[in-house]
């Protein structure tokens, strides 16, 4: 019997096209290619949802290994109509498993965030894992997608249309059957080792971002607080650069975001 799916596949920074349809040919999968020039997380999600067909869009980042049965125990969820999303467990490479934790994925006032996304207990949460995460097609168009005001590595960006959807009155499902290995690979993509000073300047702008779009704005300082131990990673370096650029680079992405936010401000009220 054919499956009802497809496979959409989105590369940034560097084309692989010839390798991806020579793969496709092997495998006899109908595999849909598009190439962004410019990495953007966020562009290249929402270029994947244009183009997708289906009711749900299941997304997989460029790192992590499908265990079997994972479309299955994403789609049982949407039985229910006010479900909106749902999160798979993922395995990361080098990090303990968490088995029992029943806080998966929740977002304290502070900004401050739970992982336990190896748990294997089935729960509601605040939001999804980006690299193993599912969709109802037509409520992600219609919240308005990705944000992608959410720049380079995007980090937030799937807190963010989390959110927005729980605003709208929806749910998200923790599923832990739906499981995926999360292997970290070091190069491509928006990762760190792309440009560590570009990557912290993404960090500070987003995590900012994202804050003042869902939390109260006068609990800023108190969420930066919180990110100590990120600003002394940036300007010290543990071993690489520590320059005038390591120190500044902080507080020019809590800026960025902060401008971010008010653009996006003024957009909405006109």
């Amino acid at each position: 019997m054919e499956e009802d799916w497809e496979v959409i596949l989105v590369e940034q920074g560097i084309s692989h096209k010839k390798s991806i349809e020579r793969i496709a040919w092997d495998s006899g999968l109908d595999i849909h290619y598009h190439f962004l020039k410019h990495p953007s997380m966020t562009h290249a999600r929402n270029v994947g949802v244009v183009h997708a067909k289906g009711e749900y869009v299941l997304f997989l980042d460029d790192d992590v290994v499908a265990r079997p049965n994972l479309i299955k125990h994403h789609i049982k969820n949407f039985k229910d109509s006010n479900v909106v999303a749902t999160c798979g467990r993922v395995i990361t490479k080098g990090q303990d498993i968490e088995a029992h934790r029943r806080d998966t994925a929740r977002i304290t006032l502070f900004g401050t965030f739970t992982d336990g996304y190896s748990s294997a207990i089935k729960q509601e949460v605040d939001t999804v894992a980006g690299c193993n995460m599912c969709w109802r097609s037509d409520v992600l168009v219609r919240i308005g997608g990705f944000d992608e005001n959410f720049t380079g590595n995007a980090l937030r960006e799937e807190s963010d249309v989390s959110l927005r959807a729980k605003k709208a009155g929806y749910r998200i499902i923790f599923e832990p059957k739906a499981v995926v290995d999360h292997i970290r690979e070091e190069s491509g993509g928006a990762r760190k080792t792309e440009g560590r000073m570009q990557w912290y300047f993404d960090f500070f702008s987003n995590e900012t971002y994202f804050f003042l779009k869902h939390r109260p704005h006068y609990f800023l300082p108190v969420m930066l607080l919180l990110r100590w131990e990120w600003m002394l990673r940036c300007m010290f370096g543990f071993g690489r650069e520590v320059s005038l650029r390591s120190f500044v680079t902080p507080f020019k992405g809590i800026y960025n975001g902060i401008e971010k936010y008010r653009r996006f401000t003024y957009d909405h009220r006109n």
